[in-house]
């Protein structure tokens, strides 16, 4: 598909978005240009308004657009009858929530037995903030610095879905690996940093196509 540039949209984002515009102009050798907006992302109740969404952001059938935004924002599961928490949602244009990050991918299993046992004693409040600190490093965070790197992550999989129509790889050493759960989510994107072999391949063909 041809593409001659992203739109990088930062809508209230409170990251720094030049090292993803870095990331994907080294990686997929296309020119990146950052646009500030506000509350372009529009939801209804916690589901994403994905063609209210659309409609904020001009069509250039040169290029690709993904969103960053705070707002976090779910879509409803037709399998399981159920609203989900996105980290991303992969589409024209793009979006990629911070929150989401944060509060999509599960926590250690740990932390939700606590909260369990916990749940109606009026306690929680007051443990979460320890629990979360006996944890830590185990899970994304808000404010947390590694937050970039698991954006860069999900641009890729942005890149590889308006390139190819499939962002994701099974590989858990893979930057396209769609983790379910923040300790792979972790590793997938912050201690790997990588692409598996297939996709490496994949995006030199890209660039010679």
């Amino acid at each position: 598909m041809n593409c001659k540039k992203v739109y990088l949209y930062d809508d209230n984002c409170s990251l720094n978005l030049n090292p993803v515009k870095e990331f994907i102009e080294r990686t997929f050798k296309i020119p990146v240009i950052i646009k500030r907006i506000k509350a372009v992302v529009v939801v209804k109740g916690l589901a994403l308004d994905f063609i209210a969404t659309k409609k904020s952001i001009k069509e250039d059938p040169d290029a690709y657009a993904i969103i960053i935004t705070v707002r976090l924002f779910g879509t409803f599961d037709n399998i399981d009858r159920r609203m989900h928490l996105r980290s991303a949602f992969f589409s024209y244009p793009s979006v990629i929530s911070l929150s989401g990050v944060v509060e999509a991918p599960a926590k250690p299993r740990e932390y939700y037995l606590a909260k369990e046992s916990l749940a109606g004693s009026g306690f929680w409040e007051l443990e979460e903030a320890q629990l979360k600190q006996k944890l830590k490093g185990r899970f994304i965070d808000y404010e947390d610095k590694r937050l970039i790197e698991v954006v860069k992550g999900l641009a890729a999989q942005a890149m590889f879905f308006y390139l190819t129509g499939e962002p994701f790889c099974r590989a858990k050493k893979c930057r396209l690996y769609n983790a379910h759960w923040q300790e792979e989510l972790i590793y997938s994107q912050v201690k790997n940093r990588k692409f598996c072999a297939r996709h490496s391949k994949m995006v030199g063909k890209l660039l010679l196509a």
